[in-house]
């Protein structure tokens, strides 16, 4: 990216020489950061100050790049460049003949910069010295990688944004309310296309094209409710129909958050929704009693109706599969109930007063899409997704029903993927990602408490290379396996032991001082010398080597007593290996 500047505005770039230039002395030009050299008006170098010449060497430049008295024009003309090949750039040349010839007073140009270990970018900047006779040209290269990190960083950020909101279904949205009510779209994701026909560059221009959508009938009643929680500043919910730009009516449900926008008004954000399926379901439902019950009897969805106590009135067929109880059996039962033995995704306890049924009793609300396992005779836990929804009948709560689905196989098959993230295929033991999440929480955790006692060990089989070399691979992973569970079978239920890699091992004692992590390491040495792994009654003996390190509290990162570790795992190796040593 180059740019000139005309010589009428000119001046010189901040941070360079100042007019005199050629009278300061060595140690000023030697002070600056940038990389500054000065030129006479046929492009021959003057004086380069240390930076200069040192980030030339440093970068393998050429030295006719940083010795007075060479045509730097010459260089960057032949593709020689200043160190770093901004001479490959005809621009450069180009811009660097006008501000000597006199036609600009100032050239930037931006360049990449990358070495073997890191990226770089650089600012070259180009400017006659002002008033100069006979003319000077200063040149300065100013490192911006910092800069250029952070606006790649943002822009790969801002493009993961783009790409969420494009596949959410519906169209997320922010919505302005003004002081006075007046309203206004400050955002739109492209869902919106789909929804209303509205692209977002037509939103911009047009805010209230989406508003004059909303159906009249409905309108007044969405826009007070839109007014209503901007005011109370709390959710606002709606649901209402509007006419598309295809002119096929939908309804639509709005869910949005508020927050002062700082200028007395609210800005809710929030989504769209098409929600016209489920509509016109409950108005199916309403129309006809008889569809109404054959669905209850056949959809394969479990169906549950409760009273105005949270008692059980009715189940469909489905429920009664997916529960696993017959109608008599749940009848009367509510569902705060023990006998459920609910819980949630994590193992806790689910209350039973938070059942969605009972949160739909006490608030009137349709309550949705809550995960919940429930004990079924015969069948262990069950996994399933409620929906419960309020009956009103002139305005009073008469029943709820609960909806819900056997998603049992998603959730097993989840459990098993967040498995597979966090063990290691091989041996079953975490994985070294795993480790590093539960070392860092402990680190915390050391950090709150200084005088929590924490320590780690590094462990190493010895030479197991011969054991691949010798009886094969297959036969080194059975050796690996075999490992772990002697170390599984020896450690306590709260220990951490991972497999980091190939025949490396970590464990994480929490609550262990050091003597008695020295102790377990010397059990499991002893352990795994005196047990080898038999194969197809071939004897195969291995030993372990151990390094133990404690969390100390100037530990400044959990890093720290990693590498103390391995630094004692090394000492127990060069001592002959089958030995446990402990970090200074």
């Amino acid at each position: 990216m180059a740019r000139s500047e005309p010589s009428s505005d000119a001046s010189a770039p901040a941070g360079l020489p100042p007019p005199d230039a050629r009278s300061l002395p060595g140690s000023v030009l030697d002070g600056l950061g940038a990389h500054v050299c000065l030129l006479d008006a046929r492009g021959v170098i003057l004086t380069v100050n240390r930076a200069w010449r040192e980030f030339a060497l440093a970068n393998g430049a050429p030295p006719d790049t940083h010795h007075e008295g060479t045509s730097y024009l010459s260089v960057c003309e032949a593709g020689e460049g200043a160190g770093c090949g901004v001479g490959e750039q005809p621009s450069f040349a180009a811009g660097l003949r006008d501000v000597l010839a006199g036609r600009v007073d100032a050239f930037e140009f931006e360049y990449p910069c990358h070495s073997a270990t890191e990226q770089r970018w650089f600012m070259a900047r180009v400017s006659r010295v002002r008033d100069s006779d006979p003319p000077l040209v200063v040149v300065a290269h100013d490192d911006i990688s910092a800069l250029k990190r952070a606006q790649l960083t943002l822009a790969r950020r801002e493009a993961v944004l783009a790409d969420l909101a494009a596949s959410i279904p519906g169209a997320l949205f922010r919505l302005a309310v003004a002081p006075d009510g007046a309203l206004a779209y400050r955002y739109l994701s492209p869902g919106a296309a789909a929804l209303f026909g509205v692209a977002p560059t037509r939103l911009a221009a047009d805010p209230r094209s989406i508003d004059r959508q909303v159906l009249p009938e409905d309108r007044e009643a969405r826009e007070r409710s839109l007014r209503s929680a901007a005011a109370a500043g709390v959710r606002w919910e709606s649901e209402h129909r509007i006419q598309g730009a295809d002119g096929a009516v939908r309804w639509v449900q709005a869910q949005a958050l508020p927050r002062p926008d700082g200028a007395g008004g609210t800005l809710f954000t929030g989504l769209f929704s098409d929600v016209t399926d489920r509509r016109r379901a409950e108005a199916d439902l309403r129309i006809s009693e008889e569809t109404y019950r054959m669905l209850f009897q056949t959809i394969p969805l479990g169906v549950v109706y409760h009273d105005r106590q949270g008692r059980i009135t009715s189940a469909n067929p489905a429920a009664q599969r997916i529960l696993g109880l017959s109608l008599d059996q749940m009848q009367g039962r509510t569902a705060v109930d023990p006998r459920w033995r609910a819980i949630r995704e994590d193992g806790a306890d689910f209350p039973g007063d938070e059942h969605p049924a009972m949160q739909a009793l006490r608030t009137a609300q349709p309550v949705r899409d809550v995960v919940m396992g429930v004990s079924v005779p015969e069948r262990g836990y069950v996994w399933i997704s409620v929906n419960a929804m309020p009956v009103i009948k002139d305005g009073e709560l008469v029943e709820v029903y609960a909806s819900f689905e056997d998603i049992t196989q998603r959730v097993l098959l989840g459990q098993e993927l967040r498995l597979q993230a966090t063990t290691d295929y091989l041996t079953g033991l975490a994985n070294r990602r795993y480790f590093m999440d539960r070392l860092e929480a402990e680190f915390s955790r050391f950090r709150r408490r200084p005088t929590h006692q924490t320590c780690l060990l590094a462990l190493d089989l010895d030479h197991f290379k011969r054991v691949n070399d010798t009886h094969g691979h297959a036969a080194g992973d059975q050796v690996l396996r075999h490992v772990a569970e002697l170390m599984r079978q020896t450690v306590r239920r709260p220990d951490v032991l991972s497999r980091s890699g190939g025949e490396e091992f970590l464990l994480l004692l929490p609550d262990t001082g050091r003597d008695a992590a020295v102790a377990l390491a010397e059990r499991i040495r002893r352990r795994v010398a005196g047990t080898p792994t038999v194969i197809d009654g071939l004897s195969i003996p291995v030993t372990i080597s151990i390094g133990v390190s404690a969390l100390n509290p100037a530990d400044s990162n959990r890093d720290a007593v990693l590498a103390r570790a391995d630094a004692a795992l090394y000492e127990a190796k060069r001592a002959g290996r089958d030995a446990v040593r402990v970090a200074a």
